[in-house]
Order: C-alpha cells, then sequence, then structure tokens
C-alpha cells in the first residue's frame, strides 16, 4: 500500500513537473502577460515596423537585464544570443537594434504595465501602513540619474553633465506615483499631480518648501509634514506644548514676512527639537490632532524613500544610462521599476514582509531564473 502511494505521488508529480516547466523567469513575468499585455502594446503601436524585435521581447529582456544586474547591451545581447532557453523567450536584437528601440518604442507603454502592477498591488493587499493606527504615509522625494553632457546633449543640465530627475511618491513598500523629468526642472514643479488622496498624511523635505504652497495644500485639504528651513522668518502666535527633558518645544505659527506676498494666511505647528550638539531641527505640519513625537515619528519614516532609492539602484540597471534621449531614459527606469513590482508581488505571495525578503528574494532569483519554477524553489525560511 505504501509502495503504490509511493509511485502515484511519484507519478503526480512527474506529470505536474513535465507539464508546468515554467522557467522561474516566465513565473515572475505571468503578472504582465495575457490580454492585458497585448492591448497596451496595440494601444501605443508598440509592433509598428517591428518584424524582429518586437515589443515583448524588448520589454522580457530589459526585465531579464534587471533581475540578472548586466551592466551593459552588449553583455545583454550576448546572454541572449547564446542562452536556448532566452532564445525561446526573446527575439535576439543586436545591440544596435536594442539602442534604436530604446530611443524610439513608446515609453508609455512601459510606464503603463509598471502602474498596471500598482493597481494589482492595491487590488490584491489594499492601503499600506507604514505606522500602525496612523492614516497611510505618502512619501515624496526624487533622485537623479547623471551622464556625461557629450552622450546625451538633449539632456543637458550644466556644462558638464546630462542628468533625468526621477520624482517619487513612496508608501513604503513601493513607488505609487513616478514623474520622469529633465534634471533643470524645479523639484516643486514634478509632483502636484502626485497629491490626491486626503486620508493621508504627505511627507517631504524642506527642498520643497514654498509658503504660498502649504496654504494651497491645507486649504485644499491635505496634510502634511516636513522639515523646516534654516533662517526662515517664523512669527510665533501660540505656545501649544513641550517636553523640557527631550528639549521639544511645541508651537503655532504663522511663516514668511509681508502680508499678501509670501506671509501664510493659514496657521501651522513648528515643532522645535534641540540636540547636544546645539543642531537645532524644526518640523512644520498642519496637523493639530497628533502629538509632537507623532509628527517627529512620521518625519522619521521619510528614510525610508531614500533606502528605496539606495535598493534601485544597487539592484536595477538605474545607475547609468543605456539610451541618450529621454525616452530611453524612462523605458530603463521603468523597466527598472516594473522589475521591483514583480518581485514585490512574488514577496508579498509568498506572505513575507517584503521590506525584510525582497533583497534576499532577488538574489534567489538571480541565482534561479533560467531553472524550472517548482513551488519552494525559492524558499525565504531558510
Amino acid at each position: 500500500m505504501c509502495l503504490n502511494s509511493f509511485a502515484t505521488n511519484l507519478h503526480m508529480e512527474f506529470f505536474w513537473f513535465h507539464h508546468n516547466n515554467k522557467l522561474v523567469f516566465n513565473k515572475l513575468i505571468e503578472e504582465i502577460q495575457g490580454t492585458f499585455l497585448e492591448r497596451v502594446i496595440s494601444k501605443y503601436n508598440g509592433d509598428f515596423r517591428s518584424q524582429h524585435f518586437d515589443t515583448k521581447s524588448h520589454l522580457y529582456a530589459l526585465l531579464y537585464s534587471n533581475f540578472m544586474n548586466c551592466k551593459s547591451l552588449r553583455e545583454l545581447q550576448t546572454q541572449i544570443s547564446h542562452n536556448n532557453k532566452l532564445k525561446r523567450i526573446i527575439n535576439i536584437p543586436s545591440v544596435s537594434q536594442f539602442s534604436r528601440k530604446n530611443a524610439s518604442r513608446d515609453s508609455r507603454i512601459f510606464e503603463d504595465i509598471f502602474y498596471y502592477l500598482i493597481s494589482k498591488a492595491k487590488s490584491r493587499f489594499g492601503e499600506y501602513k507604514l505606522i500602525k493606527d496612523f492614516p497611510p504615509l505618502r512619501i515624496i522625494d526624487s533622485s537623479v540619474i547623471v551622464t556625461a553632457l557629450k552622450l546625451a546633449p538633449s539632456l543637458k543640465f550644466d556644462d558638464e553633465k546630462s542628468v533625468m530627475k526621477i520624482s517619487t511618491m513612496f508608501n513604503g513598500e513601493y513607488p505609487e506615483r513616478i514623474n520622469i523629468v529633465k534634471g533643470n526642472i524645479n523639484d516643486r514643479k514634478c509632483i502636484d499631480n502626485m497629491f490626491r488622496d486626503k486620508d493621508c498624511i504627505y511627507v517631504f523635505d524642506r527642498g520643497y518648501y514654498d509658503y504660498r504652497w502649504y496654504d494651497q495644500l491645507t486649504e485644499s485639504g491635505f496634510k502634511f509634514v516636513t522639515r523646516g528651513v534654516k533662517n526662515s522668518i517664523v512669527m510665533e502666535e501660540k505656545f501649544l506644548d513641550s517636553n523640557i527633558n527631550k528639549d521639544i518645544y511645541d508651537t503655532e505659527v504663522i511663516m514668511g514676512s509681508t502680508p499678501g506676498g509670501n506671509l501664510t494666511f493659514n496657521k501651522y505647528r513648528e515643532i522645535m527639537c534641540f540636540y547636544d550638539n546645539d543642531e537645532v531641527i524644526t518640523f512644520i505640519t498642519n496637523i493639530f490632532d497628533l502629538s509632537k513625537e507623532d509628527i517627529i515619528n512620521i518625519y522619521k519614516k521619510r528614510w525610508e524613500i531614500e533606502l528605496f532609492f539606495k535598493w534601485i539602484k544597487q539592484n536595477l540597471r538605474i545607475k547609468k544610462f543605456i539610451g541618450y534621449n529621454e525616452n530611453a531614459v524612462r523605458i530603463q527606469i521603468f523597466s527598472a521599476l516594473i522589475t521591483y513590482m514583480l518581485i514585490y508581488l512574488f514577496c508579498k505571495k509568498q506572505h513575507s514582509k517584503v521590506k525584510y525578503s525582497i533583497l534576499i528574494v532577488t538574489r534567489i532569483i538571480r541565482s534561479n531564473l533560467l531553472e524550472i519554477y517548482y513551488r519552494g524553489i525559492i524558499n525565504l525560511s531558510g
């Protein structure tokens, strides 16, 4: 009886393995296959005049490059052309074909795929809360990709370099909104379309300071926490609270100096902290129903977006340009973000804490990407 049972189980395992011989790579990209991908390619006419290197091959090649952290288009092309498993998935391009398609294929295809994965994450897992029992946080900041001016003159930032800027709204686990612009665009002008949800708290650093804008946010019902600016002019209206032991002081203030000019029409809270090295740090918020300690703790979570930027630059193809016009850079950035979301969704399926496991999963994926996928091949338990 035991032998019969064993034989039956073995037969079932062989049947499952034989008829489900997808690679780990295939398993990961399942999230974006099917009618959605066909629709988005058709929407932007992505395969127009593409007899060989079609949009799917382009997308899958860039995802493979990110998963494997290929250092150049030539390295990527060499790996694809010398691997039979990859050749069954990706039509092999020449390096020049790759460069041309990075420059010309509509980057909105990649952008739409990224936002499709964001909508999947939200519908499956709901609103992510970085701090339990608090409203969701939306952390806003920007990062840049830099190259030599002579390589990308159309993206000129100064006399020596070209720059593209990535403005990001991050919820603590994944980016919800991305704006990609030339590096000489002011940070403030890159983020207005990110303010949509009045049930969350927006967190941004003092680089975005603009007193008139603070009033606009407040009057529109958006809550925010930010850092105060050194040497700013602040008029104290009312002392609210203090913690003498921790040298923290909470006051109600009006900011600016000129009525009708840069003077705020609304009142704000200024929370001031004094440290042993005589450093003074101030926080500005329009939230009056949370404690001063809560406001400080909320701002400290801004560090999460710095960790995210560091992670994608260390693990995905985003530090150096793979193309030298704006479209190519947009494709590069969105393909990296798609890769991040595919790893994120896989982590969540494993019921793991993404923050602590995504680096481990990335390394395991990199080691097993072209192996046959089976349940348990990527095991986070050790």
